[in-house]
């Protein structure tokens, strides 16, 4: 009886879900998605997180990274590695790059991105941006400095519940699970552009194991990428209201990361897409795992 019941809370959950998510579509629907436009015909994209890892990963296996459609996150522009590899696609998710009502921290990061991006693209590139930043400062100011830059819009409006319906929004792109990372917007970019297989690397996901509560009993966390020299220690800020976050904030949060990963998961699989996480360091548990050390591995 208890096992009915709880099956049938899990079912009425999932409806509400869904209702809240067609609410959420309804009303922002002027949010257009510039996805459909972009078509890989089958090819394979690798995702660059900036975890740690990635760092060791470029060292240990350079071969891998030629010929390669790369996508690149947030400050990657900022290391030599960019003119390097000089990636196909590149993802801004956070609305603090394209909105002036930021944390200073934020502020000062998206001016060294837009600079970097001025500087130092010399070849075509396509940015994934959130549709709310459409004519923003920050779009017009790339737009006007002539670099070889194509703005792609994407929807991130939260959709969850009834798989079908999930789905069927997904697919035209009307919204994404919940983006609190930016590796999700960067998976469903892929997904919408057909990629038939997406690899990921550098998606260490430890911030769990950095996280401690100040002397003024503030939550801060060591933050580490893989072109920190040593982790630094930052404020936590909810990402809505730009307060500083509590704990059980942060924590609920990660739940929504790590479950968004098991959704885009089923999702692919419904896509006939293969998602693999390549990251030699990672917490993430969604989707299959390989080695650079093995590569071309065999499909399955």
């Amino acid at each position: 009886m208890f096992y009915a019941l709880l099956k049938i809370q899990r079912f009425a959950e999932s409806l509400y879900q869904a209702l809240i998510s067609l609410i959420r579509v309804f009303f922002r629907f002027r949010f257009r998605s510039d996805l459909t436009k972009i078509h890989a015909y089958g090819k394979e994209l690798v995702i660059l997180a900036n975890g740690p890892s990635l760092r060791a990963d470029m060292n240990n296996y350079p071969a891998f990274f030629t010929e390669k459609q790369l996508l690149c996150v947030n400050q990657f522009c900022l290391t030599d590695d960019f003119v390097r590899l000089k990636p196909q696609y590149y993802i801004l998710l956070d609305i603090g790059y394209f909105t002036e009502n930021t944390i200073p921290r934020v502020a000062e990061v998206r001016e060294q991105i837009k600079q970097a991006l001025i500087s130092k693209t010399t070849w075509p590139i396509t940015l994934f941006c959130p549709a709310e930043g459409r004519n923003s400062r920050f779009h017009r100011e790339l737009l006007a400095s002539g670099i070889p830059i194509k703005f792609a819009f994407l929807n991130k409006t939260v959709v969850d519940g009834v798989r079908t319906i999930r789905h069927w929004l997904y697919r035209h792109q009307l919204g994404m699970p919940a983006p609190q990372n930016v590796l999700i917007g960067a998976l469903m970019a892929g997904l919408a552009c057909d990629f038939s297989r997406i690899v990921i690397l550098g998606a260490d996901h430890s911030w769990h194991q950095g996280l401690e509560i100040g002397e003024d009993g503030k939550l801060v966390s060591a933050e580490n990428h893989f072109y920190d020299k040593k982790p630094w220690k930052v404020a936590i800020h909810h990402p809505e209201t730009l307060q500083r976050a509590t704990i059980h904030d942060y924590f609920f949060n990660l739940y929504r990361t790590f479950r968004s990963y098991h959704l885009i998961e089923e999702f692919a699989k419904s896509r006939n897409v293969k998602i693999v996480n390549a990251s030699s360091v990672t917490f993430i548990d969604a989707f299959e795992r390989k080695s650079l050390a093995d590569y071309p591995w065999e499909v399955r």
